[in-house]
């Protein structure tokens, strides 16, 4: 198992996560289209998707899958993660937790787009890098339960959905769009776990696990400013689970 930080420790990586056990036959079920009003939602501002049907919201999201990076840009992406920091010597339960994560890509049709990787850096963390791999700490792995681990991987895929909106914001430094951004995946990991029968309560304990984690061990984050504070996402996440019952 190697340890070295390099840059592993510096790809971006986002905080979130719930849910329950998930048996890899599961999917999320279709709904009728007649359920869904004649225009779908585009997934533009947390307090939107919050007045929105959630039908509406898990039929955008089956119609606008983000499009796969290609198996050579795949292959290439890969081979720029360094070797030294990938954690590949791992115990039975980080096993069973990994194989839960990979049931949950396979329900929600992600399996062969983004690959698994187990990284020793400092932070509790789950992040989406380059659009093709799911970077997971070791520190995630050991302190959340699989139910949070699915969660924060509900909420990575949401990453992809706003892929390009994110990197613009960067970009432009536009710390408030940032903040919202988090929140939309968060949306997105809520209906995603609702769909496929999963507890949606358990979202705030692996954020607030995390968050608690990395403070107590690291300090205040340097891009704490580009996302919401727990009171904010709790709120936030309290309003969903209603909004989709």
């Amino acid at each position: 198992m190697g340890h070295g930080r390099t840059c592993l420790s510096v790809l971006a990586v986002s905080l979130l996560v719930s849910g329950t056990g998930l048996r890899s036959s599961e999917a999320i079920a279709a709904s009728p289209p007649e359920q869904f009003p004649p225009r779908l939602v585009a997934l533009t501002t947390s307090h939107d998707l919050l007045a929105t049907d959630s039908n509406a919201i898990v039929r955008f999201l089956e119609t606008t899958r983000p499009a796969a990076v290609s198996t050579e840009e795949k292959a290439r992406i890969l081979s720029t993660l360094p070797l030294d920091g990938e954690v590949t010597d791992l115990s039975a339960p980080a096993r069973r937790k990994i194989a839960v994560l990979t049931e949950l890509l396979r329900a929600t049709g992600y399996e062969s787009v983004y690959e698994i990787k187990v990284i020793d850096v400092p932070q509790a963390a789950i992040g989406l890098h380059a659009r093709a791999v799911i970077l997971v700490s070791e520190a995630a792995l050991t302190l959340l339960d699989a139910d949070e681990l699915q969660a924060s991987l509900a909420h990575e895929i949401g990453h992809g959905y706003v892929w390009t909106e994110r990197e613009r914001a960067f970009q432009l430094g536009d710390h408030k769009r940032l903040k919202d951004l988090e929140l939309v995946c968060d949306a997105i990991a809520i209906v995603t776990l609702h769909g496929l029968g999963l507890d949606v309560s358990r979202l705030m304990s692996g954020i607030e696990k995390t968050s608690r984690f990395n403070r107590e061990r690291l300090g205040t984050a340097n891009n704490e400013k580009d996302y919401p504070t727990l009171a904010e996402r709790r709120a936030f996440a309290r309003a969903m689970a209603v909004a989709i019952r």
